[in-house]
């Protein structure tokens, strides 16, 4: 006979494991103090590139789409941040007159041509083919 005066090991007692880690969970979460700033356009996953904040006058870059209507170069942003190209954004013609749509999906800013067709390249590596390069100027 299995005799002992804790309560046997079952169904119960992995319910009230998961509520106890649930609460535990929860007190944790409010203490913490929220999350941090969110960037909007970092490095891809497996590189390390310094996040640029301010507008460039000008610089090299690599277009992956152009649109004239932004929801479809919000739904491509979202399919490339999806596929692992973290440092994807959008650029406004209203703000780089340069561009031939209203808005173009970009990754990386380079002083160089060159390195931004390095950075072409990096994408194909991802499976990212349909792109070019673009001097983008203010």
């Amino acid at each position: 006979m299995y005799d002992t005066r804790w309560p046997r090991p079952g169904p119960a007692m992995a319910a009230v494991a998961a509520l106890v880690g649930l609460v535990a969970g929860v007190i944790l979460g409010f203490s913490s103090g929220g999350p941090g700033p969110t960037a909007q356009a970092g490095p891809i996953s497996d590189t390390t590139r310094p996040t640029v904040t301010t507008l460039l006058e000008e610089f090299h870059t690599v277009v992956l789409g152009s649109f004239n209507d932004r929801r479809y170069a919000d739904g491509s942003l979202r399919r490339l941040r999806e596929r692992g190209v973290d440092d994807a954004a959008i650029l406004q013609r209203e703000e780089y007159p340069s561009l031939g749509t209203e808005y173009a999906v970009y990754s990386g800013r380079y002083e160089t041509e060159a390195e931004a067709e390095a950075h072409k390249v990096e994408l194909a590596r991802l499976g990212i083919s349909n792109s070019y390069l673009k001097h983008v100027t203010r």
